[in-house]
């Protein structure tokens, strides 16, 4: 169905706007009403111009004025309980009540004319008479400003009118949505029935004639719903339901006769169902009330049902929501004319907010009691003259009796309080202190002994401050009392050894404080006021911040340290706590305070005495050790390397990150599979055809504390092995003794598979190198062999020919003969010279230095190694024996080997060096070149025929030289350099010829 809202009074600002032409007239009221409040000196005159205002602003103006008045009551109603004078705070009470009450009244009429207007605002537009459409489909809207709305009351029926402004004005106030027809004057003079649901602030009309004339029976107006045989709780509930709404009745059992549609509708039930509980034996209210309430009305209808008194209760009723709300029921009998009950008519009120205002203000009222009351310490009201009128509990149970317990007839309050309360000796001291302040307004503040209601005297620490109203006068006097009994036979017991205390904490070499314990501070030692500047005065003013503490410590220190503080008070615990601290000369310097609590023989505490000890050059030089701890850390974590820490016995104590996620264990699995030792730890990375060669070199290492390296395969987190190049070194004390081993392993798998691809490459070229030779040679061999053979054959033709013929020629057979044997020799010679290729013959060998060879290669090879930048250092032992040898054939055993060496060094970076060391061992010369070069893998195949390591190389360098060294006498093997590289060794017999 077609619908359209129209809204008043709402715009995105919340403004009190008042008409021009109304604003004199409010103007004059308020001026009016100020004056006779002035002349009778109360508060009634202002009344006036508030009422003057409900009347001229509408809507959400309204709204703000009932707003405002009632947090102006809630405001008196707390002043009042806190304790202003009675006589001033509850009048304004009452004025704000009256104002809301004098507002209600007010918008309540003015609102019902405004919103009643609106209610009618729906019509049928005369050109939809007769058509063929549908009647909901013919309904139309016409728009009304919020400036019609008072004209439009009065084109409602006069009949339908009042029903619509207390629809109206109920939405208004209560929140609820309200639903009336009623019959509203067209342009023609007519009237059409209009439905309108009324909102607070909006009003929704709809044309529902043609509904309304065709499908229903047209219902009675407000008026003529008084019919003559109408039970008379009926027409009573009628009557109140259009003064307040939501009337209800009963006849004289207590059953349900009457009760409003919209009521109905909003609890969900009609009469039948409500009066269903009757059959059981239940009161007619059984479905309707909360079952927690139910007991209690019931009991007061059943009564009221049977003496006829007034039925006045409140409870909590269900919704249609299925919410309870609650309400206050107010309800009367009707008589006859002899006096009997015919029926009962009442009515029903939303006091749901009031109930809950009033609760939490109970709430609220109960907390402030229980602060009131829970505060440690003893606190109390005076008067302006000083009469008591208030203890809190505490002070009621310290005391044994209350503001009441001091009356005593001919003396005030405040005097027999002193006299029954104070010591004698403190009286006069109190009340002369309490006088002057009363009259000045001074604050209060006063030690004296208050008598406990065991008689015993316990000192207090007292202090009052005065409540004043807007005009400065005193209206209360607000005032506590510490108890500090123990505190005060405390001081007198340290004032006997003040000052052999004072000497001996001014010359300890650190700042030493003392504090009250609730954090007064009350001793600070020379060396702390030299250090900090200040005097002990100077921290009790702390300039607004909660503590001394506070006062001293660094911005960024000051929470966490006021937290330690804060702490350590609440639980009478020791703490310790570092803070930067404020010098005399503004800087801040590390301190460390640590407090103890000093306590009395009950345990409770007194003081607090504490001493602040400079710790700055210690904080900055572990501040420093941890920067360079996390560094390392980071360094160690980031390196891209796997590092690991052992204990002297092979303990694993650490491992890196990047070696924990490469084999996917850290420490605690590897103690959890018990593998943290050298063997477990082996067994479980290594692959096991390299776990037993790492085992030995790292045992050796750490029996002998010898440096190690090795190559191995460690399985990674995904079960793949990867080649790995270990390298350990130990740590040491002073003294020598292993502390720990550290060990790094770094991943060359890529190499080595690399280097395995490369030999076998250069097997391969070696081989097809060698085949190469090998048919070079053969060629070689066949070139010069095949000249000779050739003649050879051509001359054995010859002789032959020559032998046949007739007669034989003997002299030319012979000739061609000796030709064939010259030949022969010449193939022979050859073969003969290509054999001592491979197979030198045994030269005469002479007695020579040794040391005089050894300069000869070093002089031959020096250019080569300048030219390759390599460092040759030559040790040859003094007084070697002259040694039996062939000269050419031992140096160029020397060169080849160098020069292998210089070889081995060219892909090396960084430096280049080769050592060669001559020396007598025994009865052999030990000849040792060193390199430190990459090293060498197969040393057993080294030094076989065609095998090589090089390129280009023939393979026949280190054969021939094992062949010269042997055939010597000697021996030529190699072995790997530490920490990298090889060393080829050779040997000579001494006395070898």
């Amino acid at each position: 169905m077609p619908s359209e809202i129209l809204k008043h009074g709402r715009s995105s600002r919340l403004m009190i706007v008042v008409p021009p032409q109304k604003l004199a007239f409010l103007i004059v009221v308020s001026a009016a009403g100020i004056a006779v409040s002035s002349l009778t000196g109360t508060m009634c005159g202002l009344l006036v111009p508030i009422a003057a205002l409900f009347l001229c602003v509408r809507d959400r103006g309204v709204l703000f004025l009932n707003l405002a008045l009632a947090i102006g009551f809630a405001g008196s109603l707390l002043m009042t309980y806190v304790g202003a004078g009675a006589i001033v705070t509850l009048s304004w009470p009452a004025f704000f009540a009256v104002a809301l009450c004098i507002g209600a009244i007010v918008t309540t009429r003015v609102s019902a004319s405004r919103d009643v207007g609106t209610a009618g605002l729906a019509t049928q537009s005369p050109s939809d008479k007769g058509t063929s459409r549908p009647a909901a489909a013919r309904a139309s809207f016409d728009e009304t400003t919020a400036a019609d709305v008072v004209s439009s009351l009065n084109l409602i029926h006069p009949e339908d009118r009042q029903a619509a402004a207390h629809a109206a004005a109920r939405a208004f106030w209560t929140g609820v949505p309200q639903v009336t027809r009623h019959r509203r004057r067209q342009s023609d003079g007519s009237y059409r029935w209009t439905e309108t649901r009324s909102e607070p602030g909006y009003v929704v009309s709809v044309d529902i004639n043609d509904l309304v004339t065709e499908r229903e029976p047209p219902r009675a107006t407000a008026s003529s719903r008084f019919v003559e045989n109408e039970p008379e709780p009926m027409r009573s509930a009628r009557v109140i339901e259009s003064l307040f709404g939501d009337g209800w009745a009963f006849d004289a059992d207590g059953r349900w006769i009457y009760l409003h549609p919209f009521a109905q509708s909003s609890l969900g039930m009609t009469l039948d169902d409500l009066n269903a509980p009757l059959e059981d034996g239940h009161a007619a209210w059984k479905k309707l009330l909360h079952p927690d309430d139910y007991d209690r009305v019931d009991d007061a209808w059943r009564h009221c049902l049977q003496t006829g008194d007034h039925f006045n209760v409140e409870f909590r009723f269900r919704r249609v929501t299925g919410g309870y709300v609650w309400a206050r029921a107010a309800a009367r009998p009707t008589r006859d004319e002899q006096g009997r009950i015919t029926g009962w008519y009442g009515i029903a009120l939303d006091v749901d907010v009031y109930k809950r205002t009033v609760a939490a203000l109970r709430d609220r009222e109960r907390e402030l009691s229980h602060l009131v009351d829970m505060v440690p310490s003893l606190i109390w009201r005076l008067a302006p003259d000083g009469e008591p009128i208030f203890f809190n509990k505490r002070m009621v149970n310290f005391l044994g009796l209350d503001v009441v317990g001091t009356d005593k007839p001919g003396v005030t309050r405040l005097a027999a309080f002193i006299e029954r309360a104070v010591h004698p000796e403190d009286a006069a001291l109190l009340r002369k202190t309490l006088s002057s302040c009363l009259i000045t307004g001074d604050s209060f503040d006063l030690r004296y002994r208050l008598r406990r209601a065991d008689g015993v005297y316990r000192w207090m620490s007292s202090r009052a401050e005065p409540m004043r109203d807007d005009a400065r006068r005193i209206v209360q006097w607000y005032g506590l009392c510490h108890d500090i009994d123990g505190q005060m036979h405390a001081e007198e017991a340290l004032r006997k050894s003040e000052r052999q205390l004072q000497q001996l904490v001014d010359a300890v070499p650190a700042s030493i404080w003392c504090t009250a314990r609730d954090g007064t501070p009350l001793y600070r030692n020379k060396r702390h006021a030299n250090t900090t500047g200040a005097s002990l005065k100077d921290f009790t003013v702390t300039g607004g911040y909660s503590s001394p503490l506070a006062a001293m410590a660094h911005p960024d220190d000051r929470a966490a340290a006021e937290q330690v503080r804060a702490s350590a008070f609440e639980s009478g615990r020791s703490y310790v706590v570092r803070y930067r601290q404020i010098r005399s000369d503004g800087t801040y310097r590390w301190t460390e305070s640590r407090a103890e609590p000093l306590r009395d023989e009950s345990g409770e505490v007194l003081r607090w005495y504490g001493v602040s000890v400079d710790v700055h050059d210690l904080v900055t030089a572990q501040e420093a050790l941890q920067r360079s701890e996390r560094e390392l850390s980071q360094l160690v974590n980031l390196l891209p390397v796997h590092i690991r820490r052992l204990s002297p016995e092979g303990e694993t104590m650490f491992f890196n990150k990047r070696l924990v996620d490469f084999v996917g264990l850290d420490l605690a699995e590897l103690d959890k599979l018990g593998m943290s030792g050298l063997a477990g730890t082996v067994q479980v990375l290594v692959h096991p055809d390299d776990a037993a060669s790492l085992k030995e070199t790292i045992s050796h290492a750490l029996a002998t504390g010898e440096s190690y390296a090795n190559r191995y395969r460690v399985r990674r987190a995904d079960g793949v092995y990867r080649w790995m190049e270990g390298r350990g070194e130990p740590v040491r004390d002073q003294h020598g003794a292993i502390l720990q081993w550290y060990g790094i392993s770094i991943d060359i798998d890529g190499e080595v598979r690399a280097q395995e691809e490369l030999r076998l490459a250069r097997d391969a070229v070696a081989r097809a190198s060698q085949a190469a030779s090998l048919a070079e040679l053969s060629a070689s061999i066949a070139h010069e062999v095949n000249q000779p053979l050739a003649a050879i054959v051509a001359n054995s033709h010859a002789c032959q020919r020559w032998l046949k013929t007739e007669p034989p020629n003997l002299e030319r057979a012979q000739t061609t003969v000796e030709r064939v044997i010259r030949d022969a020799n010449s193939a022979a010679d050859v073969v003969g010279r290509i054999r001592a290729l491979f197979k030198q013959s045994v030269e005469p060998r002479n007695y020579t230095a040794f040391d005089g060879v050894i300069d000869e290669a070093r002089n031959l090879m020096a250019d080569e190694a300048a030219r390759r930048r390599i460092r040759m250092t030559i040790d040859v032992e003094r007084n070697l024996p002259p040694i039996a040898f062939d000269r050419v054939q031992i140096q160029q055993v020397l060169i080849n080997l160098i020069r292998n060496g210089f070889d081995a060094m060219d892909s090396v970076a960084g430096e280049k060096a080769l050592e060669l060391r001559v020396h007598r061992i025994g009865d052999v010369v030990r000849t040792e070149i060193r390199d430190r070069g990459v090293g060498i893998e197969s040393s057993e195949k080294i030094f076989d025929p065609f095998f090589t390591t090089k390129e280009h190389g023939m393979g026949m360098g280190l054969a021939i030289c094992r062949s010269i060294v042997e055939s010597h006498g000697g021996q030529l093997w190699t072995e790997k350099n530490q920490p990298n590289g090889a060393v080829f060794i050779f040997t000579l017999l001494i006395g070898q010829a």
